[in-house]
C-alpha cells in the first residue's frame, strides 16, 4: 500500500471509488477538492491509499482559518462528511494508513483535525481511536427522498411547517437558481446578518460563495418575492445521490405570510425530487446533551435525527486552548456590541 497526496492521485481511480462507495458525498469528490483549492483563503489537500489495484481510502481535507491575527490560532483541518473507505478488511487497513499519513503531514499546518461525519462510521471507531482521534456525539438531520413526490415529502412535515411553506408560495414567493453574481451577493449579505446577529461563528468570504455558481457540484437556490432576493440556500450535491444544505438563510419578519428560511430548505427538497436524488442532508443539528433550537427547526421538515458524530484529533494542545478562548471572547464581544 502507498500513500498518495494531491496530484499523485489518479482522477479515474478517485471517481471509481466515489461512484461505488457507501460513504460517497460531494465533499469527497474531485470537483469539491478543485473548488476548495481555487479559493485564496483556504488550503485543500487530498490523501489516498493505493493498493496497486485501486484506492482503498481517500479523504479531502480543507485547512480553514480566520483572517488577521486570529489566523495563526484558528488553523483547523476539516473533513466534511468523512473519508471514503473501501468495504472489507482491505478498506480498514487503508484507513489505518490514511490516518497515519494525515497525522504526520498535517501536524505542522493545523492545530487540530476534525471529521464532520454525514455517515455512520461506528465500524471504524476502533481504528480512528487507535490513531489518536476521539469520537464526539453529534446529530445530523436527513430527509429521505428516493422515489418520493414533493407532496409525499410535504406530508411528513409538521403541520405548521407545511402550512407556512404553502402560505409563502401562495403569497407570491418563488424559487429559482441564481443567475447573476449580484443575486449571490444579495443572499450572502442576508447570511452575514444572520451570522453576526445570531450564530456568532466565522463565515467564509463572498468569493467562496460566488464560487458555487462556477462549481459543477454547487447550487445556489434563491427565494424570491417581487423580484427581490429574500433568502436561499448554498448547496452542494452529488448527481443521483444527495444534496447538502451547506448554508441557508432568509430575511426575518419579512412578511406575515412569507417564511423565507423555510422556503430555502424547501428549495433543496424540490431540487432533490426533480433531479432524482436519494437524500437531502440538512447537516449539523448540535450535540445530544445540549438544547439547540436549530435542531428543532430542522426536525419540523420531517427528517430523521441521526447521531453520526465527529472524530477529532488535537495536534497542538496549547494553541488549541488559545484558539478556543479567543473564539469565546469574540462571541462575547459580538453579543455585547449587538445589545448596545
Amino acid at each position: 500500500m502507498k500513500l498518495l497526496v494531491d496530484d499523485e492521485i489518479k482522477i479515474e481511480d478517485w471517481n471509481q471509488l466515489l461512484e461505488e462507495n457507501k460513504f460517497s458525498s460531494p465533499f469527497q469528490s474531485f470537483e469539491y477538492y478543485q473548488f476548495m483549492k481555487s479559493l485564496p483563503d483556504i488550503t485543500a489537500n487530498a490523501f489516498a491509499v493505493d493498493s496497486g489495484d485501486g484506492l482503498l481510502a481517500l479523504c479531502v481535507i480543507s485547512i480553514l482559518k480566520e483572517k488577521g491575527v486570529a489566523s495563526y490560532f484558528s488553523r483547523r483541518a476539516i473533513v466534511y462528511s468523512g473519508p471514503l473507505i473501501k468495504d472489507g478488511e482491505e478498506g480498514m487497513k487503508g484507513l489505518e494508513q490514511l490516518l497515519d499519513g494525515i497525522n504526520s503531514q498535517l501536524k505542522g499546518s493545523a492545530i487540530y483535525g476534525e471529521t464532520y461525519n454525514f455517515f455512520n462510521y461506528s465500524d471504524y471507531k476502533h481504528i480512528f481511536e487507535s490513531k489518536g482521534w476521539t469520537y464526539y456525539p453529534h446529530y445530523n438531520v436527513k430527509i429521505p427522498i428516493r422515489d418520493s413526490k414533493l407532496e409525499d415529502i410535504l406530508s411528513t412535515m409538521k403541520y405548521n411547517r407545511r402550512r407556512e411553506i404553502k402560505m409563502s408560495l401562495k403569497a407570491g414567493a418563488y424559487i429559482k437558481e441564481a443567475e447573476k453574481s449580484e443575486e449571490i451577493a444579495d443572499l450572502y449579505h442576508i447570511l452575514v446578518d444572520l451570522y453576526k446577529s445570531r450564530v456568532k461563528l466565522p463565515l467564509p468570504s463572498l468569493e467562496f460563495f460566488q464560487g458555487f455558481k462556477q462549481s459543477t457540484i454547487g447550487k445556489v437556490l434563491l427565494v424570491m418575492h417581487e423580484d427581490r432576493v429574500i433568502g436561499g440556500c448554498f448547496c452542494v450535491f452529488l448527481p443521483n445521490k444527495s444534496i447538502y444544505t451547506y448554508y441557508y438563510c432568509g430575511l426575518r419578519d419579512y412578511h406575515k405570510s412569507i417564511f423565507p428560511a423555510h422556503l430555502a430548505v424547501y428549495a433543496a427538497i424540490e431540487f432533490a425530487v426533480k433531479n432524482n436524488l436519494h437524500l437531502v442532508d440538512l447537516m449539523g443539528a448540535g450535540k445530544p446533551d445540549k438544547e439547540y433550537g436549530v435542531r428543532e427547526s430542522k426536525m419540523r421538515f420531517g427528517g430523521d435525527l441521526v447521531e453520526e458524530g465527529r472524530y477529532k484529533i488535537i495536534f497542538n494542545q496549547v494553541l488549541f486552548k488559545v484558539g478556543v478562548a479567543g473564539l469565546k471572547l469574540t462571541q462575547k464581544l459580538s453579543l455585547s456590541s449587538n445589545s448596545q
